[in-house]
């Protein structure tokens, strides 16, 4: 039911799919629907819980965080969003489809975000006196957010950039945003 409607959502947008229609994609009844998930708004977080854990994001950034060299860090960090990105941009624009219409999604999303932040910010707290001259652990964290943005990879990819392209790009873009030279 899930695998049905990250398709439909994906395809059709959150608004615009309804049950019925998820139902007969998963091959399943109306009720089943109703019954495992109650609502759309619940399915689009059971999407959004089964995109991390298939790209297994809790254990891809304990490695990242398990790293103590710099430059290494900010490569693992490329490959971590790389990975983030690719397995999910769908999730992600099923997200934003579903914030426009429905005032419980968005502010589920503003949490997520906001958790996001925090976990990111954890790779950049480590590495505070190894930043370039004037890059407080704010503005680090905020860099980091910024350059590590789905909107900056779907940009770039949407210009015909690899995600092998990008993960090069970010990896080098943050050592050269972040890190004092040695």
């Amino acid at each position: 039911m899930v695998a049905a409607a990250r398709e439909r959502f994906a395809t059709q947008g959150f608004v615009a799919t309804t049950v019925p229609q998820i139902a007969k994609r998963a091959g399943v009844a109306v009720p089943t629907v109703y019954w495992a998930f109650g609502s759309k708004r619940a399915l689009v977080k059971a999407i959004r819980d089964e995109w991390l854990a298939e790209a297994r994001t809790g254990e891809r950034l304990v490695r990242v965080l398990a790293i103590d060299e710099a430059s290494a860090r900010m490569d693992a960090a490329a490959a971590f969003m790389a990975n983030q990105w690719l397995t999910g941009a769908d999730v992600v624009a099923i997200q934003l489809d579903a914030m426009r219409s429905d005032a419980t999604i968005a502010a589920d999303v503003r949490g997520v975000l906001a958790e996001r932040a925090l976990r990111l910010r954890a790779i950049v707290e480590p590495l505070e006196g190894l930043f370039r001259a004037g890059v407080t652990m704010s503005q680090a964290a905020d860099i980091f957010l910024a350059l590590t943005a789905f909107e900056v990879y779907r940009d770039l990819i949407g210009r015909g950039w690899t995600t092998d392209a990008y993960t090069q790009w970010l990896a080098r873009t943050l050592r050269e945003s972040l890190l004092a030279r040695p």
